[in-house]
């Protein structure tokens, strides 16, 4: 018996909280290529992409999941963030929670990370092909890193009262970690070709670096922009 509508949920509503593990590939890529990605009402305003593989070890859900994405700079009126072109999860609980409650672009895959001495792996693969892979050794060097917080989603819900049969919503949420170690290195990016997931059409033109990260963090309500 459920004891309230929150038990009938697949997932628990937020706050979400874990500790968290970020290999991320700081990128140029060609706009052109970026743009069809990137859905109306948001503005691409830069060039910059991250091409990242997160662990999150969970106190809420209590599953640990990994996450992989592309995410981009856009901005809505007068708020810039960080807006995920294309997203990966890889359990049931958090792919539905993250999509129904903030409007992340979720799709089921199967993602790794791998932390070994000098060198961190990122792995993605969805429907049998590798979509993502990613790695970095650690090394000296400086880049300027973008800032993609706060997050901003465009959240797409099924609406048969709405011409198209969606609702859409921008939803801001604030989810800047506490940080806990930050390490710089170079990294390799590649994107396999799946019709599927046409990540491969970014053209990169510049790779700026790696960064390796690892936090705390807490996933609050998001909020609806007008």
């Amino acid at each position: 018996m459920f004891s309230s509508s929150q038990d009938f949920l697949p997932y628990p509503l937020p706050p979400w909280e874990h500790d968290f593990s970020t290999l991320a590939i700081h990128c140029e890529v060609n706009e052109e290529t970026l743009q069809p990605f990137i859905p109306q009402p948001l503005e691409l305003i830069s060039n910059r992409i991250q091409v990242a593989v997160m662990r999150f070890d969970c106190k809420v859900p209590e599953r640990l999941y990994y996450d992989a994405a592309v995410i981009a700079k856009v901005r809505y009126g007068s708020v810039t963030g960080g807006f995920w072109p294309f997203a990966f999860n890889s359990t049931d609980q958090a792919t539905t929670g993250t999509r129904e409650i903030w409007g992340y672009n979720m799709k089921m895959a199967e993602i790794n990370l791998i932390e070994d001495h000098n060198k961190t792996i990122g792995i993605t693969k969805r429907l049998e092909k590798e979509v993502i892979s990613i790695s970095m050794e650690i090394r000296e060097g400086e880049f300027e890193i973008e800032d993609m917080f706060p997050r901003l989603f465009l959240k797409m819900t099924p609406d048969s009262k709405e011409v198209d049969g969606v609702k859409k919503v921008i939803v801001k949420m604030d989810t800047k970690p506490q940080i806990k170690s930050h390490i710089k290195g170079s990294g390799t990016v590649k994107f396999g070709v799946s019709s599927a997931d046409p990540l491969y059409k970014l053209k990169i033109t510049k790779n700026l670096g790696a960064t390796l990260t690892h936090g705390h963090q807490v996933l609050p309500w998001g909020e609806e922009l007008e």
